[in-house]
């Protein structure tokens, strides 16, 4: 039967464990966090993605349907999609950006004050 486990540490550091059951003839879908169910799913036979969050974190268990009855399982943490928490992200790497670029002129700045006073 093909299972799939993986531990996930969310934004505030809480740990979870995630598990995916997806049954071999049935082809029914368990998605489970922490021992506890969080979406079933019946005869699932393509790719498909859920979504879970964890700490303000979207995670997404993916199943990918390869071919003749054969499936690949992942789970990844979206850092793409557009959640509060990935807009905090955001606006705190763009105001990094901004303090380092004027960092980056202040610097140049005063290189370049120094080469006029050395030079005239």
């Amino acid at each position: 039967m093909p299972q799939q486990a993986w531990s996930i540490t969310g934004h505030q550091g809480n740990t979870y464990k995630l598990g995916l059951f997806h049954g071999e003839t049935s082809h029914h879908v368990v998605v489970h966090c922490n021992n506890r169910v969080v979406a079933i799913d019946f005869d699932v036979q393509e790719s498909k993605t859920y979504s879970i969050f964890l700490d303000q974190e979207l995670c997404e268990v993916s199943i990918d349907h390869t071919g003749a009855n054969a499936f690949t399982y992942d789970c990844r943490i979206n850092r793409e999609v557009e959640t509060p928490l990935n807009q905090q992200r955001n606006k705190y790497r763009k105001d990094e950006e901004r303090s380092e670029k004027v960092r980056l002129i202040a610097a140049a700045s005063v290189v370049l004050l120094v080469l006029i006073i050395l030079l005239g």
